[in-house]
């Protein structure tokens, strides 16, 4: 009978350790959840003040602007629908004058010369490159 008792006794403080342990855990995610919802609202405090400081330099933006003499303002020209300003003309006609330049990677250059033909020693003479290398590049191509 002692035995009897001695097992029930044990499983019953197996299941109440368990039990601690689940509330345990169950603690630990509350204060998890406690920390990641501080972090959250700390974040819009933050974005909120950078809200409102936008919005501060937008007002003052626009008073100042506002109060400018006639003579001050940059001269406005028409182009198709839209109204743009010197500045906005000038930074336009400089992006239009940018020139982009199109260069192949190692690997296509490699594939391209193979293709016309030429050796693998050659290809990697050429492009100053490993002979090796030329020829993983057209094994793996292949």
């Amino acid at each position: 009978m002692v035995s009897f008792l001695l097992i029930i006794s044990f499983l019953l403080h197996i299941i109440s350790i368990y039990a601690i342990y689940m509330l345990n855990k169950q603690l630990q995610k509350k204060e998890d959840t406690n920390e990641i919802a501080q972090l959250f609202e700390e974040y819009l405090q933050e974005i909120k003040k950078e809200n409102d400081r936008l919005q501060n330099d937008l007002i003052r933006y626009t008073h100042n602007k506002s109060d400018k003499p006639i003579e001050t303002v940059e001269k406005e020209k028409k182009v198709g629908n839209l109204v743009m300003n010197d500045a906005e003309d000038k930074w336009l006609k400089n992006v239009n004058e940018v020139n982009d330049s199109v260069e192949s990677s190692l690997e296509g250059k490699v594939l391209q010369l193979y293709h016309q033909g030429l050796s693998i020693a050659d290809i990697a003479k050429k492009l100053d490159c490993g002979i090796t290398e030329a020829e993983l590049i057209i094994r793996f191509h292949d």
